[in-house]
């Protein structure tokens, strides 16, 4: 399956990702999203009948121990807060209020 990013979708994917481009920049973000999609339909036409897939699950315990520690008190995480209200942290409106 072939697709082709063109100014219509670029303009979509501005919407989603809450970004404004610029004519340049929107056609400078088509081409190198065209680039990355030939690539990849590069890749897709590779025979590879009979190729095992490689896999690596993490098989280490890399992850730190689980061990108690103290939580910020009320007053420690609102002196980190660049907003508060009331005793509160403020934080941006989602529902357009």
């Amino acid at each position: 399956m072939k697709i082709q990013v063109n100014e219509e979708l670029v303009r979509k994917l501005e919407k989603l990702a809450l970004i404004s481009l610029d004519d340049k920049e929107r056609a400078d973000f088509t081409g190198d999203l065209n680039k990355i999609l030939e690539f990849f339909n590069k890749i897709d036409e590779l025979n590879l009948d009979g190729v095992e897939p490689m896999f690596h699950p993490i098989t280490g315990g890399k992850l730190r121990p689980d061990s108690p520690h103290q939580p910020l008190s009320r007053e420690e995480a609102l002196s980190n807060a660049p907003k508060k209200r009331d005793g509160f942290i403020v934080g941006p409106s989602t529902l357009g209020g």
